[in-house]
C-alpha cells in the first residue's frame, strides 16, 4: 500500500510538472491568435482539466484502488468537511447574523432606492469619517434589511464597520446605527457568526494567508476526481455484487447511499467553485505576462486624480453614480468609491435565473463615466464560463425552497465522508482513520454549540468568534475521541 502511495505521489509530482509546462507552451500558441487576455484564461481552463484527468488516472492506475480511492478521502475528511459544511451553514449567512447578531434584532426592512441609500451613506461618512480614503456600502436588500459600511482611513488596512438602520419614515434623512462599530482588519476573526462561516469557507478564515486559495483549489480537483473514482467503483460494484448487496450494511452504507444522493451538489459546488477561481489560480502564468495582461485590461488608464477636497471629487461624481444606479435592469449589491479620485466599483447582484448569468458581475468606472475596460473578451467564453461559475457557486438567485435542497445536499455529503472514514477505519482496524472522522463530525457539532452559545448570550464579547469556534471543537472533538475509542476497546 504505502509503496503504491509513494509511486503516486511521484507520477503526481512529475504530472503536475508536465501539466504547467503544457500550459506554458498553450499560452505561448494562444496569445497571438486570442490575445493574452483569453489565451490566459483558456489556458488555465485546459491547465485545470489536465489536472483533473491526473489526480483520476492516478487513481484508476494503482492496484488497489479501492484502497487508495478510500485512504485518499480519509485524508482529506478534515478539509472537507470544514469547507462543505461551512459553505452549507453560509448559505444562511444573512438569517445567522439577523439571528445572532444582538445589535441587528432592532433592523427593519426600509423601500429605498439603492441611490437614495448611497447619499444617505455619504452624509454619514461626512459626519463621522470626513478624512477617509474609501468608502465600502452594501445596501440593504430583504435578506438584510440594513446598510452596511465600512470606512478606510488614508495609508491604514483597517476598516471600520457600522451596521445602519435606514429612516422608517420618508421624512427622516438621518441613519441610525446598529450596535458599536468594530474594527476589522486583515484575518481579523471577530466576524459576525453568519460571516464567519463565510470566512471559513471562502478563505479558511485567513489562517494560511496565500496558502489557502491554492489549497481549497487543490482540494476540489481531488473531489471531482474522487467522485468520478467513486462511480466507477461503484460500477464494478453493481457488476460483482449485483443489486442484492450492492449498499452493503452500516457505514458503507451510508457512504454508498450519501454519495449517490449528493453527487450534483458536488459536481455543482466544487465544479463551480473551480470555474470561479480558475481566472487567478495560476499567478506565475500571469506573473509571465502581466504588463501585457494588464495593459489588455486596462487600454486606457485613468487620468491622474488632481489634488483637491473629497466633497468637491464626490459633488462631481454623485449625480453621474446616481443615474448608473438608477438604470433600469442593472441591479447594484455594492458600491466601493475612493475618495480622494472619485473611481469606484459597483458590483452587480446576480438575478439568474431569471435573467441570463453571462454578465460581467463588475464594472469600473471613473468619474467620466469611461468604462474600463471596453474590450470585447468581457463577453467572450472564458468570462462567460467564469461568470456562470460565480452565479452557481454564490447562489445568490435561490430562493428558501432551493436554498434547502442545496443545505440538504451539504448535510449529505458530510454524511459521505464521515460514513466512508468509519467504514474504512473499522475493516482496516485504523484508529486513525476512527479518529479523523471524529475531528469531522466535531467540527459539525461544534457549529451547532456556537450558534447555540450565541443564542443564549454565554460567551464574553471580547472572545473572538473563531477562538469560540475553536474552543467548541475542542470540546466536541475530545468527546467524540473518547466515545469512538471506547467503542473500539468493546469491540476488541
Amino acid at each position: 500500500m504505502f509503496s503504491n502511495i509513494f509511486w503516486l505521489s511521484l507520477g503526481g509530482a512529475l504530472g503536475y510538472w508536465l501539466c504547467t509546462e503544457l500550459a506554458t507552451w498553450l499560452l505561448s500558441w494562444l496569445t497571438p491568435l486570442l490575445g493574452v487576455v483569453n489565451a490566459l484564461l483558456w489556458t488555465q481552463l485546459a491547465q485545470l482539466a489536465l489536472l483533473m484527468i491526473l489526480a483520476f488516472g492516478l487513481l484508476q492506475l494503482a492496484k488497489r484502488q479501492k484502497a487508495l480511492h478510500a485512504l485518499a478521502g480519509v485524508v482529506l475528511l478534515p478539509l472537507a468537511v470544514i469547507v462543505s459544511w461551512s459553505g452549507t451553514l453560509s448559505l444562511y449567512r444573512a438569517e445567522l447574523d439577523l439571528a445572532l447578531t444582538p445589535a441587528l434584532a432592532k433592523a427593519r426592512a426600509v423601500e429605498i432606492q439603492p441611490a437614495q441609500q448611497l447619499e444617505l451613506a455619504l452624509q454619514w461618512q461626512q459626519q463621522q469619517a470626513p478624512g477617509a480614503a474609501q468608502l465600502y456600502v452594501e445596501f440593504a436588500s430583504p435578506r438584510k434589511p440594513y446598510l452596511t459600511l465600512h470606512l478606510q482611513q488614508p495609508g491604514s488596512w483597517t476598516l471600520t464597520r457600522y451596521w445602519l438602520q435606514l429612516p422608517t419614515v420618508p421624512a427622516e434623512t438621518g441613519l441610525n446605527a446598529l450596535g458599536e462599530p468594530s474594527e476589522l482588519t486583515p484575518g481579523n476573526s471577530r466576524h459576525s457568526v453568519g460571516e464567519l462561516f463565510f470566512s471559513l469557507h471562502y478563505q479558511l478564515a485567513d489562517l494560511l494567508k496565500r496558502a489557502a486559495q491554492p489549497l481549497l483549489i487543490g482540494l476540489s480537483i481531488a473531489l471531482l476526481a474522487l467522485a468520478a473514482s467513486g462511480i466507477y467503483l461503484f460500477w464494478q460494484r453493481w457488476r460483482q455484487a449485483g443489486t442484492t448487496q450492492l449498499f452493503g450494511q452500516g457505514p458503507l452504507r451510508w457512504h454508498l447511499v450519501a454519495a449517490l444522493l449528493s453527487l450534483p451538489w458536488l459536481c455543482w459546488f466544487f465544479g463551480s467553485a473551480l470555474l470561479t477561481q480558475y481566472g487567478a489560480w495560476a499567478p506565475e502564468l500571469i506573473k509571465q505576462h502581466s504588463t501585457a495582461y494588464y495593459q489588455a485590461l486596462f487600454p486606457n488608464p485613468l487620468p491622474q486624480p488632481s489634488a483637491a477636497a473629497n466633497e468637491a471629487v464626490m459633488a462631481t461624481t454623485m449625480p453621474e453614480l446616481a443615474t448608473l444606479l438608477q438604470k433600469p435592469g442593472w441591479p447594484v449589491a455594492k458600491v466601493q468609491l475612493d475618495l480622494t479620485s472619485g473611481k469606484w466599483l459597483l458590483t452587480e447582484q446576480p438575478t439568474w435565473p431569471q435573467t441570463a448569468p453571462y454578465q460581467l458581475r463588475q464594472q469600473s468606472l471613473n468619474a467620466q463615466l469611461q468604462t474600463l475596460p471596453q474590450a470585447a473578451y468581457w463577453q467572450s467564453t472564458p468570462w462567460d464560463l467564469r461568470n456562470l461559475g460565480y452565479a452557481a457557486h454564490q447562489s445568490l438567485y435561490a430562493g428558501p425552497a432551493l436554498r434547502a435542497v442545496l443545505a440538504l445536499g451539504g448535510v449529505l455529503a458530510i454524511l459521505m465522508l464521515c460514513g466512508a472514514a468509519e467504514s474504512y477505519g473499522r475493516k482496516q482496524s485504523w484508529w486513525g482513520l476512527a479518529l479523523l472522522r471524529a475531528l469531522g463530525s466535531g467540527f459539525v457539532l461544534a457549529t451547532f454549540l456556537l450558534i447555540l452559545l450565541q443564542l443564549l448570550r454565554l460567551p464574553p464579547a471580547s472572545l473572538a468568534l473563531l477562538t469560540q469556534l475553536g474552543i467548541c471543537w475542542g470540546i466536541c472533538g475530545v468527546v467524540l475521541i473518547s466515545w469512538t475509542c471506547w467503542q473500539y476497546r468493546l469491540q476488541r
